[in-house]
């Protein structure tokens, strides 16, 4: 895809996911893909509610990733995602619910909410 987003490319990939709860909070996950120094991408849902274009997609509809570090926010883990992205090295996922189905791949799952959590650690990495 002409100018695309080539996520299985990227060693660090923050996703969105629909419990980031509006399109203006994508920035936040952008944010912390930068700090981190790698991309953003999304899950399916994100993506149908156009609030990220579809080459940012991860999931058996959209890209296959393997980064080494793979930040899942606000998402619940369908088997759809889980596909997509559980050959990552290291999965950290960051989820109210402490028993959503990403929990089971995750190496660190972060009871939080994102909209608090993501903040907070973007500015602690740089330097803030």
């Amino acid at each position: 895809e002409a100018g695309g987003v080539d996520l299985s490319k990227s060693e660090v990939i923050v996703s969105a996911g629909r419990g980031v709860g509006k399109p203006e909070n994508v920035s936040i996950i952008e944010d912390l893909a930068n700090a981190l120094g790698g991309e953003y991408g999304a899950s399916r849902p994100v993506v149908d509610s156009e609030w990220v274009e579809h080459n940012r997609q991860v999931g058996t509809t959209g890209q296959t990733v393997s980064a080494k570090l793979y930040v899942a926010c606000g998402i619940s883990g369908d088997i759809q995602h889980l596909d997509g992205m559980k050959k990552s090295e290291f999965i950290v996922a960051v989820n109210t619910d402490k028993d959503a189905p990403i929990g089971e791949v995750a190496d660190v799952l972060v009871v939080a909410d994102l909209k608090q959590f993501v903040p907070a650690l973007t500015e602690k990495l740089k330097g803030g």
